[in-house]
């Protein structure tokens, strides 16, 4: 599936004082399963420094280490997803299409264009059962270590995308 580029707005300030708009087209990477995916911004702390220079979509994915990733994600059409975690809390908002979220006890929920998702490190899946594509925003935020029974749950099998740096 061929994924359109993300328009991207970037407001800073010029040295002197006044405000500045970057306006720009981010193509998205292949990743697995024929979806495409781009962080389109990431802050490497929190608070987040809003005087640091330079493009913060560099393709690190170190999702959320210190501080917050905003990312896009194009899921294809009649296409299922793999079962991960990530130890952060997610807002994922369904942006286009209609996208299936299951859960690792079987549990589903279609959500559509409009829907937001709060997604707080459980085991899931996204599944495009549908003939059309589907886009969806991520916001990932840093999580204090997930504890169920005792037992410290991490990230799960989270797959190497091109440019990943770990």
């Amino acid at each position: 599936m061929e994924s359109k580029p993300l328009r991207r707005i970037v407001t800073t300030h010029q040295c002197t004082k006044s405000a500045v708009m970057i306006d720009d087209k981010l193509p998205l990477n292949p990743s697995p399963g024929g979806a495409g995916e781009r962080v389109i911004w990431q802050s490497h702390e929190f608070p987040a420094r809003v005087d640091e220079e330079g493009d913060m979509a560099q393709p690190s994915m170190g999702f959320y280490a210190q501080g917050s990733t905003i990312r896009v994600v194009d899921i294809p059409p009649n296409s299922a997803g793999f079962n991960h975690r990530t130890s952060s809390l997610d807002y994922g908002i369904v942006m286009e299409g209609a996208v299936e979220l299951l859960l690792d006890d079987g549990t589903k929920t279609v959500c559509h264009a409009g829907d937001v998702i709060i997604q707080r490190a459980t085991m899931h899946q996204w599944n495009n059962t549908t003939d059309k594509p589907a886009r969806m925003i991520f916001v990932l935020i840093p999580a204090v270590p997930l504890v169920v029974a005792g037992e410290k749950l991490g990230d799960f099998h989270l797959p190497k995308l091109p440019g990943q740096v770990d």
